[in-house]
């Protein structure tokens, strides 16, 4: 190509004037393959015509030619034309260089010497040939014939490089090119001539691996206005820093030519330079460049399937173009849809964002919103630990007596539920589908007849859809509800995907986005463990069944919040009504705390009285109670009332969980359930503690605090209304045939008749006898209240204990039968008078009699001892002696025998005379060491009310809450040290004493203390020590607790 546009450049003035344009003249070469009627005869014809033709016509016709050219080159340069060239070489040399109209003649010597070198090069006579350029070139120069001097040394450069195999950097005549470039550009201005040397100079020093500077060579004629050459110079240059491993220049320089092609309208070279660039940019970063050219591409492509895969990148969830660049390309695209006239449902589009795993299913019309607490985790249900089941499971049996036929009808299905298995769903009710849609685009997307894709017939079913939805710039997940109505006779119903029609100005476009959602990933056997498996996900797949399902509303809501104080007694009615096409048959509430709750039902429909419902515990989980509605016939249409009493904990909680389930049945044998949740945040108002002063008698004092600050805003007053016992049993002879009436019970005998009322941080105590003499079960302090609900004790049945006690008696002898372990505990019911209304509550103390000791006149019992008593003991004698070495002995603690006595257990004072009452005490110590015989020094600390309230506080936040139940407080525990009861201020003369005591010898250390009100004080409050000679740690000395009651003479 180059040589023969050489001869032309040198030889036809019409092609040597040719500008810029005149490259539009050449035709194309065409693409049609020719010969393929031609024979295999016909084409080894022409082989050998042309074989024939070389070596017989045309090789010899050549060296003709050439023997004939080289004796005319001789004979015309003689001494005359060698003389006159190096005249104009001394002489003309000097002259400028400027552009001249030279033209040679064809039969002139240097036109037949061009011609001479022209056939050596193209017969492969590259040394000959050069030597007659480089004739021609310095001809040419001293004649000034620039472009043809610019032809000889591009011949020059060519023929050099092509006669040594083995040419280096160093020996190729560079110059020769650049040379001739510069004449093509600045003197003969021949923009065709200029872009050929420039792609054959580049081609040689890329061969020499000069690929640097065949770049700068190439990009230095880059600045020309004609688009298609600078075009062309770019995409040689691309190629050559390719070869230099300079892959983003080579990108950079792609993307520049593609850009001048195609404003040279040449698109396909224009997709094929960007399509080369694309992937030094693809998902690297280059957010800017990579939608450059996906544009490009998508806009210049002309295929359009191809346009919609570089069209659907550039939209993007995280985009940081521009919102009018951003609106721009999704139009593009949804342009390219229309074209298509297709939906792409195999590539998803990014916007609008569908968040499917989290997709929540409802399988009929209740529950009516999502409540995330009332759902089946996956987690527990593994792990067998999930609560609302255990109740499912409690209620279904309640209602069936059996498990036959039972399910897990929990009819909300999320990603945190189990969904390996299809669920059924209630037919001729919604199928709701909770999807959350996002715009994370700068522009806003409006949807439209957003609807959802069903695998069914459908006549099958009925659906609704969204009209219009409009997606706000850079909105957050907007969740959405679409349902569906299965029929009948469906039988399975499954959810595919989400159609809507996506609008951008004027143009819209349906589109679909399939729902697949993922399953858990699979860990059993060794190949799921070893790859990537997932299991399936059943949400959007239903069995309808063929009967319809009972439907009731119950005026509950699913989740309640309640601030109470603890043991307050919060009531609410509640109205169910049978909303649905199946006649209830039975109905009942079951909780995993029966001891908090109480239900009564309406005698009958549209009375105003009601009575409480029986609670039993669940066949499957004592702790279970539940609650059957004796009339749980609801039928259509109708409405029956219930009332609910929750009683609040009686410990300090923040968010405790009481879950209720509504389970019910229809005629038709379909269940249905509902879940509700009580969450209760509490703080104390009223602390309790039960102190026994007389066993024989079965004296206890009830103290009473109001912790309401003075100070606070809340302003509360608390009444005492009613102290009772109660009794429950934990062992039972099942097989005793023989019952009676008779049940132990204990009766409370009041010491006084009084009003207790308590204000803000003040304090009474009450005292009562509780023994077996016939009296009353309740100490009212008040008018009777009828109507204060009754707590269910899930161990407390009073037949049952009456014929363990029956039959004890009677078969002691013949029977091992042991005689059964009771537990006895006292509930005190308050009232509180808080900013004007009045709140109800009842505290729960636990047995305040020593283990192995009988309630006074009762019979044969045994009262089990109560967990908390032995554990607070031991927490607080470890406390008194954890600074005792391992090494110390035990029987150091039995060393000291330390008594506590006072003048009179019994105090009568006038406290309207005199504020104060003293109690004159006396404390004795005896140094008992018999092993040793050694003196010790005793130290008595007086332990005050500030230091006692603090050791309490500390006693309970180390208590282990295992030992706790629900219904009973650790602050009522009363059979510990004294320090840890609670009683009015005790003020003590001396707060220290210390005396040394050799052996054998008794010290005697007096005290006074002085109390302000009356009561039933422990004046033990002492804490005494003793540091033997030769031991560096002191042994701690038990002072046991001793009372003393202080009476009001005016009572």
């Amino acid at each position: 190509m180059g040589l023969s546009v050489g001869l032309t450049s040198t030889t036809e003035p019409s092609l040597i004037g040719q500008n810029n344009g005149g490259l539009a003249n050449f035709g194309s070469v065409s693409a049609v393959l020719h010969g393929q009627c031609l024979s295999y005869n016909d084409r080894e014809n022409v082989t050998k015509m042309m074989e024939y033709m070389v070596h017989n016509a045309l090789l010899p016709w050549v060296e003709q030619q050439m023997r004939n050219l080289n004796e005319q080159v001789i004979v015309h340069r003689g001494i005359s034309k060698s003389l006159t060239t190096g005249v104009r070489k001394w002489f003309g040399a000097a002259a400028a260089q400027q552009a001249t109209s030279i033209t040679y003649a064809r039969d002139s010597g240097e036109m037949q010497i061009r011609l001479l070198a022209d056939l050596c090069f193209i017969f492969g006579l590259y040394s000959y040939a050069y030597q007659l350029y480089q004739m021609l070139r310095k001809e040419f120069a001293v004649d000034q014939a620039w472009l043809y001097n610019a032809g000889a040394l591009e011949m020059a450069a060519l023929s050099l490089f092509l006669s040594t195999s083995q040419i280096t950097a160093k020996q190729y005549p560079q110059h020769y090119m650049d040379d001739a470039i510069n004449f093509y550009t600045t003197v003969s201005l021949k923009p065709i001539l200029t872009m050929r040397a420039a792609i054959l100079s580049a081609l040689i020093l890329s061969t020499l691996e000069l690929y640097i500077e065949a770049c700068a060579q190439l990009l230095k004629l880059t600045n020309s206005d004609d688009d298609l050459f600078s075009g062309v110079l770019l995409e040689r240059a691309s190629v050559y820093f390719g070869n230099a491993k300079m892959h983003r220049k080579m990108a950079f320089h792609y993307i520049l030519a593609g850009h001048r092609m195609s404003k040279a309208g040449q698109k396909q070279l224009s997709i094929k330079c960007y399509k080369r660039a694309l992937s030094e940019y693809l998902s690297k970063r280059w957010i800017f460049a990579e939608d450059h050219i996906l544009y490009a591409l998508a806009s210049e492509s002309e295929q359009k399937e191809e346009a919609l895969s570089w069209c659907l990148p550039l939209i993007r969830s995280q985009s940081v173009q521009h919102a009018s660049q951003q609106q721009l390309f999704l139009k593009h695209y949804l342009q390219l849809l229309n074209h298509c006239n297709s939906t792409r449902t195999d590539a998803l589009m990014m916007v609008p964002l569908v968040d499917i795993q989290n997709i929540v299913v409802i399988y009929g019309e209740r529950p009516i919103e999502l409540t995330p607490e009332l759902i089946t985790n996956v987690e527990n249900l593994r792990n067998n630990g999930d609560g609302w089941v255990n109740l499912a499971k409690a209620a279904y049996w309640a209602i069936t007596g059996s498990f036959d036929g039972f399910r897990e009808t929990g009819t909300v299905r999320t990603a945190s539920t189990d969904n390996s298995k299809v669920p059924f769903a209630p037919p001729l009710e919604r199928m709701r589908i909770i999807l959350s849609l996002k715009n994370s685009m700068d522009i806003p997307l409006v949807l439209k007849n957003i609807h959802l894709e069903v695998s069914a017939d459908p006549t099958m079913y009925l659906q609704t859809c969204a009209d219009k939805i409009t997606l706000e710039p850079k909105c957050d997940w907007i969740p959405f509800e679409l349902s569906i109505i299965p029929k009948e006779v469906i039988g399975k119903v499954r959810v595919h995907g989400l159609s809507f029609n996506l609008v951008i100005g004027e143009i819209s476009v349906t589109y679909s986005i399939p729902l697949n959602i993922r399953g858990p990933r699979l860990n059993n056997t060794k190949k799921e463990k070893t790859s990537v498996l997932y299991g399936e996900d059943y949400r959007l797949t239903a069995k309808v069944t063929k009967e319809q399902w009972p439907l009731v509303e119950i005026d509950l809501p699913p989740k309640r919040r309640l601030m109470a104080f603890c043991g307050q007694i919060c009531r609410f009615d509640c109205d169910v009504s049978n909303i649905g096409v199946v006649t209830l048959e039975a109905f009942c509430i079951v909780t995993d705390h029966p001891e908090l709750i109480s239900v009564y039902e309406e005698e009958c429909s549209g009375s105003t009285a009601f009575r409480s419902v029986e609670c039993t515990s669940a066949a499957t989980d004592a702790a279970v109670g539940v609650f059957n509605l004796k009339h749980g016939v609801i039928a259509v249409g109708q409405k029956k009332r219930l009332q609910l009493a929750v009683r609040a904990p009686t410990t300090e909680s923040l968010g405790f969980n009481v879950m209720l389930v509504c389970y019910y049945r229809g005629d038709n044998c379909m269940v249905r359930e509902e879940r509700h949740l009580i969450v209760i945040d509490t703080r104390v108002i009223l602390e309790t503690s039960l102190r026994l002063v007389d066993r024989a008698s079965g004296a206890c004092v009830l103290q009473l605090r109001n912790l309401i600050p003075s100070r606070s805003s809340l302003l509360a007053k608390i009444q005492l209304i009613r102290i009772r016992s109660l009794i429950a049993y934990t062992k039972i002879n099942f097989t005793s045939k023989t019952r009676q009436d008779s049940l132990p019970r204990i009766f409370l005998h009041p010491l006084q008749k009084r009003r207790v009322e308590l204000e803000s941080e003040q304090t009474d105590s009450i005292s009562f006898l509780a023994n077996g003499h016939t009296g009353a079960v309740s100490l009212w302090f008040c008018d009777e209240i009828r109507d204060i609900p009754k707590w269910f004790n899930s161990l407390d049945c009073s037949d049952e204990i009456s014929g363990v006690v029956s039959s004890s008696k009677q078969n002691t002898e013949d029977e091992n039968t042991a005689v059964p372990d009771l537990d006895l505990f006292f509930a005190v019911l308050w009232k509180a008078n808080v900013i004007n209304s009045d709140v109800f509550g009842e505290n729960f103390m636990p047995n305040p009699f020593p283990p192995g000791c009988s309630v006074p006149f009762c019979i044969h019992h045994i009262l089990r001892p109560f967990s908390i008593q032995h554990s607070s003991q031991n927490l607080m004698e470890t406390k008194r002696i954890s600074s005792i070495s391992s090494t110390t002995t035990d029987k150091n603690l039995f060393a000291f025998i330390c008594k506590i006595s006072t003048s009179s257990p019994i105090t009568y004072h006038n406290f309207s005379n005199e504020r104060s009452c003293h109690i004159p005490v006396q404390i004795t110590v005896t140094n008992d060491d018999i092993l040793h015989r050694r003196s010790c020094t005793v130290t008595i600390h007086f332990l005050d009310s500030i230091l006692v309230r603090k050791q309490t506080v500390d006693s309970k936040n180390t208590t282990v809450s295992g030992f706790l139940p629900q219904n009973i407080t650790s602050r009522s525990n009363s059979y510990v040290h004294s320090s840890l009861a609670l009683q009015p201020v005790v003020v003590a003369d001396r707060s220290r004493m210390h005396a040394t005591i050799a052996f054998g010898c008794t010290q005697i250390f007096n005290i006074r203390l002085t109390v302000y009100y009356p009561s039933v004080y422990d004046i033990g409050r002492f804490q005494a020590t003793g540091l033997f000679d030769g031991d560096r740690i002191a042994v701690p000395i038990q002072v046991p607790p001793t009372y003393v009651t202080v009476i009001d003479q005016r009572v």
